[in-house]
């Protein structure tokens, strides 16, 4: 059992050698196919990311008439505390409202004018509201616009970045569309390509096998080594995405955590997802190559 098995895996590695361009021709498609599976997955978790960051910035602000008392807006403020939607609500003073504005328009010598002219506060205090999930600034919208709130409150201002979501959405699905139809793509080039290598290789071994049939090798024993063969082209393609994935990862994650202003963690979910991403790859490319062998044994090998 154990001769046959060895001699097996020496048949599958002399036709790997004996076809050695062809091989390398035959990995580096298999190579690129899983590269583009790859830039779809890297995209997955980039599109999760940006949609990340734009909803953690999105916000209401509340802003009261300067006639609003403090214990009126921070009222305001405990029953939206009380809401299971309210992930936080920040208050800012009619002080603090007018210090802020006065500091981001100190350059502007028109409207530092008309403040000094003013002898009062013209701003009301200011409620800053996130919510758990974007969906419920609908709600909380309308929830300030219960009368009991109304007469105090200025002005809404829904800073709303589903606009930017869906456009990120929209670009993101796109691309995926267009690495999933370049991966198919590549994926049957890579099918033809297994099938004409294993074709080559029967072709080189006729009179090899011509003699195990004669001396009663079972068709099984003249199939594996070439079923061998394709796994271990597989096994040669994963082992070279990896070294291609971690390096591109390594190279461009710097570059991308100060796009996204912040770690993104881009290598630590390619270690986290590394048995599902990787080995799965090399499974499903293995039963490509396998059902490829297997076509193409069918084909011009009779046995």
């Amino acid at each position: 059992m154990m001769i046959s098995f060895f001699r097996i895996i020496k048949f599958a590695f002399q036709n790997f050698w004996r076809n050695f361009w062809l091989s390398i021709i035959t990995i580096s498609i298999l190579v690129l196919t899983l590269f583009t599976i790859n830039i779809f997955v890297t995209m997955n978790f980039l599109t999760q990311t940006a949609v990340s960051a734009v909803q953690s910035k999105i916000d209401v602000s509340v802003y009261f008439n300067p006639e609003a008392s403090e214990d009126a807006v921070k009222n305001v403020r405990s029953y939206l505390l009380g809401l299971s939607q309210i992930k936080d609500v920040t208050y800012i003073s009619a002080d603090e409202a007018i210090a802020k504005f006065r500091a981001e328009h100190e350059d502007n010598a028109e409207i530092m004018a008309s403040l000094e002219e003013l002898e009062q506060n013209p701003l009301g205090a200011t409620l800053v509201i996130k919510a758990n999930n974007p969906d419920d600034y609908p709600f909380i919208l309308e929830t300030l616009n219960n009368p009991e709130f109304t007469s105090y409150i200025q002005d809404k201002n829904f800073d709303d970045h589903k606009t930017i979501i869906d456009r990120i959405d929209s670009i993101t699905g796109k691309l995926q569309k267009s690495a999933l139809v370049l991966s198919g793509l590549f994926m049957l080039i890579a099918i033809l390509i297994v099938m004409n290598t294993i074709r080559v290789a029967i072709y080189t071994h006729r009179e090899e096998i011509g003699i195990m049939k004669l001396v009663g090798a079972s068709n099984w024993f003249v199939r594996l080594p070439f079923l061998v063969e394709s796994v271990m082209y597989s096994l040669f393609a994963t082992g070279i995405i990896v070294g291609i994935v971690y390096l591109s990862v390594l190279f461009t994650e710097p570059y991308l955590s100060s796009f996204f202003e912040g770690p993104i963690g881009l290598l630590n979910y390619f270690n986290a997802n590394f048995v599902l991403i990787f080995v799965g790859q090399f499974i499903g490319m293995s039963i490509i190559c396998i059902l490829s062998t297997s076509m193409a044994l069918g084909k011009y090998l009779k046995v």
